[in-house]
């Protein structure tokens, strides 16, 4: 009896480490995907300075 409540408990823990990996993993995961979305906002950013500088000057002109 004790040697299968050893087992049990050692097969909770094993299952226990394996979510905790995955759990790791997919942190990890997220976080490369906020850092390529900052990335890509700033990209976006730069475009709309761009926009706002074109029409700024445009209305110079007119």
């Amino acid at each position: 009896a004790a040697d299968q409540q050893a087992r049990d408990g050692e097969r909770v823990v094993k299952e226990a480490i394996a979510q905790i990996e995955r759990l790791a993993s997919a942190v990890g995961n997220s976080s490369e995907a906020m850092g390529a979305l900052k990335q890509e906002s700033e990209k976006i950013g730069s475009v709309l300075d761009v926009i706002k500088s074109v029409a700024q000057q445009t209305n110079l002109l007119a």
